[in-house]
């Protein structure tokens, strides 16, 4: 088992993925072989959704919330 087959196990889930200089928070969506998108909301303002294409070579690491 690989990185992504491992993540595809946690669609619909809260993660969090932590990049070198960034954050995010939100449920994972999609995942393929070079990426994953996760449906995030904005945590300082009340704003619309959106979702976050994420490069998989450029995580650090990633943290599956408890559900």
């Amino acid at each position: 088992m690989n990185y992504y087959e491992a993540l595809e196990g946690y669609i619909g889930r809260t993660v969090e993925v932590f990049l070198a200089n960034q954050v995010y928070i939100g449920e994972l969506q999609e995942v393929e072989e070079c990426y994953f998108t996760l449906q995030t909301s904005d945590t300082y303002y009340y704003g619309p959704s959106m979702t976050v294409t994420v490069i998989a070579d450029s995580v650090q690491f990633v943290r599956v919330l408890a559900a």
